[in-house]
């Protein structure tokens, strides 16, 4: 199922995520502008249907195996539009340039996307600019493309890296810092 939605982001004109996300099995060109692994799409995915805690997981009824994908669609769209609009500087940008495009963004940031979109009324018109005040709450702190991580003992924003570590690091800081405000 990650796998099945990972291909429809990358491929769906209304997702911000169309042609970003490096595929395997894309042919050379469509991988051009893709600057996203699909690992870490997956992995985001993953985690987000797995956990009771994961916005996404209300969205597969495990005991029948049945799957709300256009569910699951609206609330990825919503939150990764607002993503895009909250931090238009460091989206769509090689990973090397913005560490929100990089394996440990993508994960970070999708964990908070299982704290933000639960309280997101998605039949609303406006759940975009919904789901980007409730990111401004972190956006101040975030280093994706320069500076450092002042709550990560000054780690600098190309220091970040994809491994456990970090990721967790990362993602500890953001819903910290989102359940604060």
């Amino acid at each position: 199922i990650p796998s099945a939605i990972c291909d429809w982001l990358n491929d769906e004109p209304e997702s911000p995520f169309q042609g970003l996300i490096k595929r395997p099995s894309a042919p050379t060109d469509s991988n051009r502008k893709a600057v996203v692994t699909d690992t870490s799409v997956i992995k985001m995915l993953e985690e987000s249907l797995g956990s009771p805690s994961g916005c996404l997981f209300p969205y597969r009824n495990v005991a029948t195996g049945e799957t709300d994908f256009e569910g699951i669609c609206t609330v990825l769209t919503t939150y990764w539009v607002a993503v895009r609009e909250t931090f238009p500087d460091a989206w769509g940008k090689n990973p090397k340039k913005s560490r929100l495009m990089h394996g440990a963004g993508i994960r970070s940031i999708g964990r908070l996307m299982d704290r933000i979109m639960p309280r997101i009324r998605l039949g609303s018109k406006k759940r975009v600019n919904e789901v980007i005040k409730e990111l401004s709450k972190v956006a101040t702190i975030c280093r994706w493309t320069s500076g450092r991580w002042e709550d990560l003992n000054g780690l600098r924003w190309n220091e970040v890296q994809n491994v456990p570590r970090h990721i967790n690091l990362l993602s500890n800081l953001l819903i910290r810092k989102y359940v604060q405000n």
